[in-house]
């Protein structure tokens, strides 16, 4: 059983390291468009202020133009580090199933506020991930919702 853990660690671990490189070498023609910075290169006008060179723009800045125009391996590198996130939370709450259930719900929020921020953007990639981000908040809603509602009409059966 611990094996099975940590094997699947490792391979999300890995999926989100490689994905993570070739998003952010996709990323990295940012770089060579000028014109794209005012609207995607957002950490670096937050941290330095107008971005006038391809010098200025910050690592961070190259993800999100990958999840912009090119969503695939973003998507694979976010998907994977929700997988290390979860799998590291049931470790954490093994045999507390609240605090599982407390993260699962924290997660929600978490996810539904990614998406409310990226929904109004043009690109379709974002809008990818607006709908992929509300999805899993629904999903962690719904994996809490389910267990408790089993668990309560399994209580009204042994009253009965």
């Amino acid at each position: 059983m611990i094996l099975n853990r940590i094997v699947s660690l490792l391979v999300a671990a890995c999926v989100f390291v490689f994905s993570a490189l070739i998003s952010w070498y996709e990323g990295s023609q940012l770089l060579d468009i000028p014109w794209e910075w005012k609207h995607t290169a957002v950490f670096s006008s937050w941290l330095i202020g107008e971005v006038t060179s391809s010098k200025d723009i910050l690592a961070i800045d190259h993800f999100i133009y990958a999840a912009k125009f090119e969503p695939l391996f973003p998507f694979l590198m976010a998907s994977s580090a929700i997988v290390i996130l979860f799998l590291l939370a049931s470790w954490l709450f093994k045999n507390k199933n609240k605090g599982m259930k407390r993260f699962s719900l924290l997660m929600s929020l978490v996810f539904f506020c990614i998406s409310a921020f990226l929904s109004d953007s043009p690109t379709a990639g974002l809008g990818f991930f607006a709908t992929y981000f509300g999805l899993l908040g629904i999903i962690s809603v719904f994996s809490v919702i389910v267990p408790c509602a089993k668990e309560k009409s399994m209580a009204g059966k042994l009253l009965r």
